[in-house]
């Protein structure tokens, strides 16, 4: 886990069966601020955090299956629409933000139509966790 960079508002993020990357969101009101930058945490797997990541391939969507079938079996992406149900994991271990751990580049999230969600870009420069 040493010398992960932390987690920032505006990272980018891409899901392995999703077509585009997207940004991650903070809320508004978080306190806790790396270099000017809102820290995301283990906790922001929203929908208000992870936006859509434009097309989605996951046979496990209900759209996709269906829409691949109206077309013979023939793959058929649908818009995205993450589904993550749980945490980031397995967050920064080595640093504790208020009562939950903060999110740090090597952390990856489960989608539950079948993609996983990662890091591309952390949003913090130059800092390091653990």
């Amino acid at each position: 886990m040493s010398g992960r960079r932390p987690v920032t508002e505006g990272a980018t993020v891409a899901c392995s069966l999703g077509a585009a990357p997207s940004t991650l969101a903070t809320p508004a009101d978080r306190a806790l601020r790396l270099r000017g930058r809102r820290l995301a945490l283990v906790s922001d797997h929203t929908a208000e955090a992870v936006r859509p990541f434009g097309m989605c391939n996951a046979m496990g969507n209900p759209q996709v299956a269906a829409a691949t079938a109206a077309a013979g079996g023939v793959l058929t992406p649908q818009p995205c629409a993450p589904a993550l149900d749980g945490p980031w994991l397995p967050g920064a271990a080595a640093v504790r933000g208020a009562h939950r751990a903060p999110l740090d580049e090597g952390c990856t999230c489960a989608c539950r139509w079948g993609g996983v969600v990662s890091v591309v870009t952390p949003g913090a420069v130059g800092a390091r966790v653990g």
